[in-house]
């Protein structure tokens, strides 16, 4: 019965909300009821928190009774799904767990994921247009108005744009292969309305001026790109878009068959590692994966567990290249490095910063902290169809923020470890490979060396699988060292095996892995040229998980065109693994095995000249970057003069800085231990990268080592830069308090060594930590103090943003004629000296005070400005503000406001910012 009730319910979210059971239509109750409802539907089949619907329905400030109000309204709706259930009964339709409530609703029970599937279905068919046009005007259809018309709430008001968005691109991908098969009348009469209704929506306009010159109306459709045009100059202050310029352009010089540019591929990730050469058995282990392949809308998660080198990697691999095709929008592959020896596990932080930017999400709109990278990777994923292997995961906790949430995804992960909890709270299906069999031993090393050797040898190469404890990555390396060396028997190498007793012996008996490891992975390092050796050994000393090409020269103290040889040398003994252009892995097993080579093999002075040199190269390197990026606060005159440079661009340098980050933590970690200098070298040569990706985890890390080694060298100015370098971290993270014990800690140290530059920006600091704690006096009583110290010591853009702090904290004091005063002055300063972002942000600054002075116009003219910088700058952060202040400046003009601030909620969301709350929340009244 219970199966048949839930079948039968059925619910409209394309429109007025709506829902049926039986085709009866029910009357849905109050409308918070129909917004927990509404959120229920919109992720069906997967639990939603209490906490997360009363986020959806009342946003961030709900009444004391939410929770018992959502108890409520979800008793309510179970009464109306399931009229006949007993009051104690459980419900079959609105589940209640420990975690929260989900609503068991098939994919075609609901017009929104119908609307979806129909799209789907329109673009596997687009190179067959009267079907694909079919699937479109079906998915079209189902729409019955606004989205969720009458729902409250800000999930409600965010759900009504996303779902307006897709119904216009489906709009637009229609009328664009209407066009390709000659019906350019309907598309022409269709688009004129709704051009009409977005009069700013440039790709609705290319096709509408496409249908006009199509249909002979060639007057027309030059009119609508010049009425448009109109528009965004006076509305946005902009040009139309290339693609838009082109067709044009090319209507203008009457090309026979002008079409907008059509958009460019959406790139598929297809990451998997290449499959092992020779995989064999594990059929019984391929079947049960193959068994759980998911087929709905519910992730599946698989947890492949064993000792190390026993082929879990192997079979994921090989398991996730038959099933490759059944995951269209992907395959992903992360290395969490959890029994890396040498460095520790990557966090989840940073793998989801990989894994979003291998989705397609630039790297300026991914977070800094944990939660919200994890939502956006959710988001991202949701509806999608993805393959996930992630690879030597250590601990549960390292992979469940990499699970994804509603989509037809699977996420194979492999470990040592058991990882019971990921079987016990996340559901995941179990896989544990146990060591060979001796036929499973005997066929691996069969397809590897041949069928005849084998035969030849049957007792012989029953022990060489015996003597490598049957593991598999043991009978690998055995097998090529047989094959590329004909001359040497299988009885030969058993032989060898039993006589190197301080390792062999102990792989003959398999009751230590490492140690089994080793042997193998020796009889690959002996096989090394002197030099390659070398190399190998003192790779074991870098500290981070990837090595650059460049960085092997360093640590070998060779030329680079060198070490690229001696690289090559170990690829090809399979010592190394180039995993992009110049950029090398060692497995975390190898790892060890070249760390402990080089403490037995090399002299304490060699490694330490090694470590010195490494050391040298990152931090001129780092200091080279730096320099580039650097703005005139970047406290370069600390450091050693540049020995190098290498950048000759922004994007440039701030690449490799993001390219090589864990890698420089890591180094900095090192010069720590060594008691090197560059522990704080390395990250004050960094400074100017931290403040603009505000990577705010790295940023500590490092300026905390940078901290205990100024003050272990006895450098107090650079203990203050280093104090001050965490205070501005700790703003950023809006840790204010935090913020204002740092600032005083390091203008306590400025003034005991008399650096009165430093001490100016100190009291910057702490007027801006006063200002977060809105102890808006002493904020700005700090200020006055830095702007007479700034201009003491002759520092043009220590002043110019102090201004724009205190014009801030003067605004949010309710002192706007002052606030205007402040950001003009800084507007003249910055602008006196060309500072481009300066002049940006003080016409933020300005826009916001004219707003709170009523100068609406004024306010969006400065708004505009600004966003005009921004845009060329990259800076997407400030940009979102400038954004949120056109929008907020726009009120009279509501389409102009709500265009504005989409963009700026997008942005504010990949960030976590706190005026998202603000921004969901005006989008809902104009909406």
């Amino acid at each position: 019965m219970r199966r048949k009730l839930q079948n039968e319910l059925r619910v409209s979210l394309l429109g007025a909300l709506a829902a049926t059971v039986g085709g009866e239509a029910l009357a849905l109750g109050p409308p918070r009821q129909r917004a927990v409802l509404a959120v229920l539907a919109l992720r069906a089949n997967h639990v939603v928190s209490r906490s997360e619907l009363i986020d959806a329905v009342w946003g961030d400030e709900p009444p004391a009774s939410a929770d018992n109000g959502i108890h409520t309204y979800v008793a309510g709706l179970r009464r109306l799904f399931e009229p006949g259930r007993a009051s104690r009964a459980p419900s079959s339709v609105l589940l209640s767990t420990d975690a929260g409530y989900l609503l068991r609703l098939p994919s075609g029970s609901s017009d929104a994921a119908v609307f979806r599937a129909r799209l789907d279905e329109a673009a596997r068919l687009r190179e067959k247009p009267a079907e694909a046009l079919a699937q479109f005007d079906a998915a079209l259809g189902l729409w019955r108005g606004v989205a969720l018309e009458g729902v409250p709430g800000p999930f409600a008001a965010v759900e009504r744009a996303r779902l307006a968005e897709m119904r216009l691109t489906a709009v637009e991908q229609r009328a664009a292969l209407m066009l390709s098969v000659g019906r350019e009348a309907e598309v022409a009469a269709e688009l004129t309305t709704l051009v009409s209704a977005h009069p700013l929506r440039e790709r609705l306009h290319g096709l509408l001026m496409s249908a006009l010159y199509r249909g002979g109306r060639q007057a027309e459709a030059l009119a609508v790109y010049a009425d448009l045009r109109r528009l965004l100059i006076e509305e946005l202050g902009i040009e139309p878009g290339p693609e838009l310029r082109r067709l044009h352009e090319q209507l203008l010089v009457g090309r026979h068959d002008p079409e907008p540019e059509p958009a460019a591929p959406v790139l598929v990730p297809v990451q998997l590692p290449h499959e092992v050469r020779d995989f064999t058995g594990r059929e019984k282990e391929l079947a049960k994966l193959a068994e759980v392949v998911p087929h709905d809308h519910s992730p599946v998660l698989v947890a492949i567990t064993g000792t190390g080198g026993v082929g879990k990697t192997a079979l994921a691999v090989k398991f996730a290249h038959q099933v490759a095709a059944r995951f269209p929008d992907g395959q992903l592959h992360v290395d969490l490095r959890g029994f890396d020896a040498s460095s520790p596990p990557v966090q989840p932080s940073a793998a989801l910063h990989q894994l979003l930017q291998s989705l397609g999400v630039p790297a300026e709109r991914i977070p800094d902290d944990l939660p919200s990278r994890s939502a956006l990777y959710r988001s991202v994923l949701a509806g999608k169809r993805v393959l996930v292997l992630l690879d030597n995961a250590r601990l549960a906790e390292q992979v469940r923020p990499l699970l994804p949430g509603r989509s037809t995804s699977m996420v194979l992960v492999t470990s040592r470890n058991h990882l019971g909890g990921l079987v016990a709270r996340d559901g995941a299906h179990s896989v544990t490979l146990s060591t060979l069999t001796r036929d499973e031993g005997l066929a691996l090393l069969t397809s590897a060396v041949g069928a005849d050797r084998v035969e030849a040898e049957p007792e012989a190469a029953a022990k060489l699988v015996e003597l490598c404890g049957h593991l598999p990555l043991a009978v690998r390396i055995a097998a090529e060292r047989v094959v590329t060396r004909p001359h040497l028997t299988l009885a030969d190498l058993a032989s060898d095996l039993a006589d190197e007793r301080d390792r062999l012996n102990v792989l003959a008996t398999g009751d230590d892995e490492d140690t089994a490891v080793r042997a193998a992975f020796s009889w690959s390092y002996l096989a090394l040229r002197p030099d390659a050796a070398r190399a190998f050994r003192l790779i074991g000393l870098h500290p981070g998980a990837e090595i650059s090409l460049n960085a092997v020269a360093a640590l070998a103290g060779v030329p680079v065109p060198r070490a690229r040889a001696l690289l090559d040398v170990l690829a090809g003994g399979h010592m190394i693994e180039e995993v992009a252009r110049g950029r090398f892995r060692l497995h975390d097993l190898l790892r060890l095995y070249a760390t402990e080579l080089s403490a037995a093999e090399e002299s304490a002075g060699g490694r330490g000249e090694a470590v010195e040199r490494l050391l040298r190269w990152y931090f001129d390197t780092a200091n080279a970057a730096g320099t580039v990026i650097a703005p005139p606060d970047h406290p370069a005159f600390l450091l050693p003069a540049l020995s190098t440079q290498d950048f000759t661009t922004h994007d440039e340098a701030f690449r490799w800085c993001r390219a090589e980050s864990a890698n420089l933590l890591a180094v900095t970690r090192l010069a720590e231990e060594e008691h090197s200098p560059a522990a704080w070298q390395i990250p004050l040569a960094l400074w100017n990268y931290f403040i603009v990706s505000s990577a705010l985890d790295e940023w500590t890390r490092a300026y905390r080592i940078a901290e205990r080694a100024a003050a272990r060298d006895g450098d107090q100015a650079a203990r203050a830069w280093a104090v001050h370098g965490l205070g501005l971290a700790a703003f950023r993270g809006q840790r204010f308090a935090d913020a204002l014990e740092l600032f005083d800690r390091a203008l306590a140290v400025r003034r005991e060594i008399d650096d009165r530059v430093g001490a100016a920006w100190s009291l910057t600091g702490l007027g801006m930590a006063y200002g977060g704690l809105r102890r808006f006096d002493l904020a700005v009583e700090r200020f006055g103090e830095a702007l007479d110290r700034h201009a003491e010591v002759g520092s043009w853009f220590g002043e110019g943003g102090t201004r724009l702090f205190l014009s801030d904290i003067l605004r949010l004091a309710g002192r706007y004629e002052e606030s205007l005063t402040s950001a003009n002055r800084a507007f003249d300063v910055m602008d006196s000296h060309g500072a481009v972002h300066g002049k940006a942000m003080a016409l933020v600054s300005i826009g916001w005070a004219l707003v709170k002075l009523g100068q609406r116009v004024e306010a969006r003219e400065s708004f505009r400005e600004a966003v005009g910088f921004l845009r060329v700058l990259g800076d997407r952060k400030s940009l979102a503000e400038a954004l949120h202040g056109v929008g907020e400046a726009s009120a009279a003009q509501p389409e102009v406001a709500r265009t504005h601030l989409l963009e700026a909620l997008t942005i504010y969301e990949d960030y976590d910012h706190p005026l998202t709350p603000e921004v969901r929340a005006r989008l809902h009244e104009l909406s």
